[in-house]
């Protein structure tokens, strides 16, 4: 990524837009309540918010968890297209970067979807198109008929850097390494884009460097929960996280067991969220203790800097969170999940 001098300034009016939408997201007593309704109640009790407006739209074409689970994107998506909107044109390329996240993740929703013989209607409501990637080249990406051809035309990733992975996806039609190396490649690129950041970006610098720590601790849980072979991930692992030394990365990733990960992780800064989990534990709750210490960092971003930066960036995350959450309580339901269950698999501050 080419060297580019970040500034950002304060805008009196982005802030006060902020704050006023970051009031109206979900509180601990407003998920209390959902988790106690049946499906058709959760959408009657979003439909009387902020969801309304897709929920109304998406209701004229689908219901149940599809009628959600649309409501959902769309609702993201105009929530994220409206903050391009009011930001303040100094903190457009650090946003750019931010929802760059959402071209891969419609890469990613792009080959599974071919790979099940999706329709493009089905597979255009499945999107998030608030990166560089818009809804029209997303379509004409679909029409290509192999991974290769999708992965070559998307313009995300140097073509020499896929081409012995796109081989051996060829011969194996299994989808988990190529999407192993697109989450890699965003983090990678998010890396260089950290170190463009200056003083007055300090706390966001901070989080995207906490993320990549997350990463890197999902990949290593990956590995051992899943039996995968250590060289099948070390090529994925990213160095520049906030906490995690070259040598601490290094030492977990060799563990092959949860006792070992955990006893190595007591070490490094992360201890602090060992008290909540134990080896009976699934990687789902796992990833939600961490999402949450994400969530707590992204909320730091709101009250310890004015910066209109720190801001945008906490609401954004908190933000998918909620949305995250939601999609997690409807599909519970249909699953007829315990109510105690599901509170261990969403993230509440």
């Amino acid at each position: 990524m080419a060297q580019k001098k970040l500034q950002y300034e304060f805008n009196p009016y982005t802030f006060a837009r902020i704050s006023a939408m970051k009031s109206l997201l979900l509180k601990k007593e407003d998920y209390d309540k959902i988790m106690k309704l049946s499906s058709s109640e959760i959408i009657k009790f979003l439909q009387e918010g902020v969801y309304a407006p897709e929920i109304n739209k998406a209701a004229l074409k689908y219901s149940g968890i599809q009628l959600v689970e649309n409501s959902l994107n769309k609702h993201l998506e105009r929530i994220f297209l409206k903050l391009k909107l009011i930001s303040d044109p100094s903190i457009e390329f650090l946003m750019i970067q931010y929802l760059k996240r959402y071209d891969f993740y419609n890469l990613k929703t792009l080959i599974r979807a071919k790979q099940s013989g999706l329709d493009e209607s089905k597979f255009i409501d499945l999107l998030l198109p608030v990166g560089t990637l818009k809804k029209d080249k997303l379509k004409k990406l679909f029409t290509f008929d192999t991974v290769r051809e999708i992965i070559e035309e998307s313009g995300l990733i140097i073509k020499s850097e896929f081409n012995e992975l796109l081989d051996s996806y060829e011969q194996t039609k299994d989808l988990g390494e190529i999407e192993n190396m697109l989450d890699y490649h965003y983090f990678a690129d998010s890396v260089e884009f950290a170190k463009q950041i200056p003083s007055e970006g300090k706390l966001f610098k901070e989080f995207f460097k906490f993320e990549f720590d997350v990463y890197n601790i999902k990949l290593i849980l990956k590995k051992i929960f899943f039996k995968l072979e250590t060289k099948y991930i070390e090529k994925y692992v990213i160095y520049d996280g906030k906490d995690l030394s070259k040598r601490s990365i290094n030492e977990l990733v060799q563990c092959d067991k949860l006792s070992s990960f955990l006893k190595e992780l007591s070490k490094t800064n992360y201890r602090k969220i060992l008290p909540e989990i134990n080896e009976s534990d699934s990687l789902l709750r796992y990833e939600v203790l961490l999402e949450k210490f994400l969530l707590n960092k992204s909320i730091l971003l709101y009250h310890q800097n004015p910066l209109t930066v720190d801001l945008v960036l906490g609401f954004m995350f908190a933000k998918e969170i909620e949305v995250r959450n939601l999609r997690v309580i409807i599909k519970s339901k249909k699953l007829q999940y315990t109510e105690d269950y599901v509170k261990n698999l969403i993230v509440i501050k």
